[in-house]
């Protein structure tokens, strides 16, 4: 029952599966300096070893039901790519299309393929980030007897897990939207890494995007470092399973009329565009 042993069985559960299927969904409640929304996205998750994923989300506004937003990132063995909003791109590697699926997908599209795949140069964990780590409670979540382990940490005032007592594998997370006490610290990202992610995203780089690119990213920080939020956000994962899995499995059905798009990013869609 302490929890860095419950973590570490964690991973190791996720180590030995080559495989990973599962549907869940995801609710926030966000309160950002006044301005509210409530969100809930269903999510689909497949996964194999090392570096085929297939992530699709469907979320829905509570304020406005009838808009909806569906977006995927998908690897297949040949290309990762990232679709969102009835637009598609190609992106460079597979550690950027899921970092930049992140906030799309609510999370979905890190929570367990940050464990799960190998894709990521710093190999990263949900747990490593935590600080006062304490075991809570035993709890049930969908018929699944959990360890209640909650922490808090560099970006959150808590973050809770619920964890499979008898096959270590994540049933729920969620998170606080309020920083820690202290205040949020954004990393800042190196010239290398800047450099990387334009190419990744389809810019030019010149000492003048560079510039803006970086003049972009220190206003992010600031208002993501300084604007009070309020709120949570959770994500419960059902139907688990590791199933034998082939390349089909990881081919995304595009809808009729998804625009190509040399980049989904920077403000401008630059470059030819195609439509399926």
């Amino acid at each position: 029952t302490d929890p860095s042993e419950i973590f570490e069985k964690v991973i190791a559960a996720y180590q030995s599966m080559e495989t990973y299927k599962a549907e869940g969904v995801i609710t926030s409640d966000i309160d950002a300096g006044g301005m509210k929304m409530a969100t809930s996205s269903e999510f689909s998750i497949v996964l194999k070893k090392p570096n085929l994923y297939l992530i699709s989300w469907t979320q829905k506004n509570m304020a406005m039901p009838g808009m909806v937003q569906s977006g995927a990132v998908w690897n297949d063995g040949t290309q990762a790519y990232l679709y969102v909003g009835g637009m598609y791109s190609k992106i460079a590697n597979d550690e950027l299309a899921l970092a930049s699926a992140m906030g799309f997908s609510g999370g979905a599209a890190f929570t367990i393929p940050s464990v799960f795949l190998s894709v990521f140069k710093e190999k990263l964990s949900p747990f490593e980030r935590l600080k006062n780590v304490k075991l809570e409670k035993i709890e049930d979540v969908e018929n699944e007897e959990c360890y209640v382990i909650s922490a808090r940490s560099a970006f959150s005032k808590e973050e809770t897990f619920w964890i499979s007592k008898s096959k270590y594998l994540i049933i729920k997370y969620a998170r606080s939207l309020e920083a820690p006490e202290g205040g949020r610290t954004m990393p800042e990202m190196t010239d290398e890494q800047l450099e990387e992610a334009m190419k990744s995203m389809g810019q030019e780089v010149t000492a003048e995007s560079r510039q803006r690119m970086r003049e972009t990213m220190n206003k992010q920080r600031e208002i993501l470092e300084t604007t009070e939020m309020k709120g949570s956000v959770a994500e419960l994962h059902v139907q688990i399973s590791s199933p034998e899995l082939s390349t089909a499995d990881f081919q995304f059905a595009l809808p009729h009329g998804a625009v190509l798009k040399e980049s989904l990013f920077g403000g401008a869609f630059r470059g030819s565009e195609q439509k399926e």
